[in-house]
């Protein structure tokens, strides 16, 4: 699950292809999704490649490869990897408009075991959902227990092994204060807070989540009858690779799987929250709470981006063992984007000239 930090320098390109919407509607012609994404997949060698854009409501999807046979199209199921971290900080700030708990509650309470403190503060939910905690990326220990398999890294990581490597932590900096990216982080909260729920991760979210907003193609599970719509990964040599395993102290920081007509309707749902039931949610995941870098904050989960011409750019990519995710809303531009593959390759850059296109074209510079 790579680390959002490393898209800082793809940012300014975007930034300067924005300006202000128009009010003219966007014309599909005007960006070539279906050209832009196959020269894409050809120029990086990739098996397939979903690109789906929504605009005003109205949906785009385009699909490029072979997937089992087939041209991969809205319902081809893919690893979303690090994205799903958006949806584990749905549940923390939907459980926190519910009066379950705050963003200021210790971990420790939630966890109901021991978890190590930093002189200036104990570990707190809002800490672990913007990567403040202080935590490393990853617990070390996972890389020494046996059977670990870099194949599929987190398939033997249990609930012992994140209780001890709770109890035993030494945060790197004061919670609340540094940003240092992790996926034991997130995924300490996604347990954390099945636990208080009494049910499992996948179970809150299916219920608190995924069903409210209609989400019916994203899971961690995907059962036998869907197994011809599931793409195989590749590495980044392009070689066939094992799907990744994720248990439950780590599912939360990146074990979904979904297809790009669901992302698309994700994206809506950050786009018009107000016609959700999450409204109250969205709006605390949203909110800027530290500055990372010029024009850019972290929100809950999500990087949120000040774009030129105004609005915000809320998004994250995600990556497993072989695949490539990047997800973005634009609320302010009525724009969402999800971009799909199932090879070891960053496909930021796409989604970045996409979204580039999509605005100069709204707002009357090119097309």
């Amino acid at each position: 699950m790579p680390e959002p930090t490393r898209l800082h320098r793809l940012i300014p390109a975007l930034l300067l292809l924005a300006a202000a919407a128009s009010a003219q509607p966007l014309r599909p012609a005007g960006v070539p999704l279906d050209s832009l994404a196959v020269s894409f997949a050809e120029a990086h060698g990739l098996p397939s490649l979903v690109v789906g854009v929504v605009v005003d409501g109205h949906r785009y999807v385009v699909g490029a490869g072979d997937v089992n046979g087939r041209p991969p199209d809205a319902h081809t199921i893919y690893e979303i990897g690090s994205v799903t971290k958006v949806v584990t900080s749905l549940l923390l700030a939907d459980a926190v408009s519910r009066g379950e708990t705050t963003l200021e509650t210790p971990l420790t309470d939630l966890l109901g075991a021991p978890v190590g403190a930093h002189p200036g503060g104990p570990i707190r939910l809002v800490d672990l959902a913007t990567h403040a905690s202080g935590l490393p990326r990853l617990d070390e220990a996972m890389f020494e227990q046996d059977g670990y398999d870099p194949a599929d890294p987190y398939a033997r990581y249990t609930l012992e092994h994140l209780l001890a490597f709770l109890a035993e932590a030494e945060p790197a900096t004061e919670p609340g204060q540094a940003s240092g990216y992790s996926n034991a982080a997130v995924g300490a909260l996604g347990y954390a807070l099945a636990r208080r729920a009494t049910r499992s991760w996948e179970d809150l979210a299916r219920a608190r989540i995924l069903a409210p907003l209609g989400l019916t193609e994203t899971m961690a599970a995907v059962p036998d009858s869907l197994a011809a719509r599931i793409a195989t990964g590749h590495g980044e040599a392009g070689e066939p690779v094992a799907h990744w395993t994720f248990q439950d102290p780590t599912i939360g920081a990146g074990g979904l799987r979904s297809t790009a007509a669901d992302m698309l309707t994700f994206a809506e749902a950050a786009i018009h929250p107000e016609e959700t039931p999450l409204d109250a949610a969205f709006a605390l995941t949203l909110q800027p709470r530290r500055a990372v870098a010029e024009r850019l904050h972290q929100g809950l989960a999500w990087q949120l981006v000040d774009l030129n011409g105004g609005g915000t750019m809320a998004f994250h990519d995600g990556g497993t063992g072989g695949f490539r995710s990047f997800f973005a809303a634009l609320p302010d531009d009525d724009l969402g984007i999800i971009v799909l593959t199932n090879r070891s390759v960053d496909v930021t850059a796409l989604a970045f000239d996409v979204l580039g296109r999509l605005r100069t074209a709204r707002a009357g510079l090119g097309g």
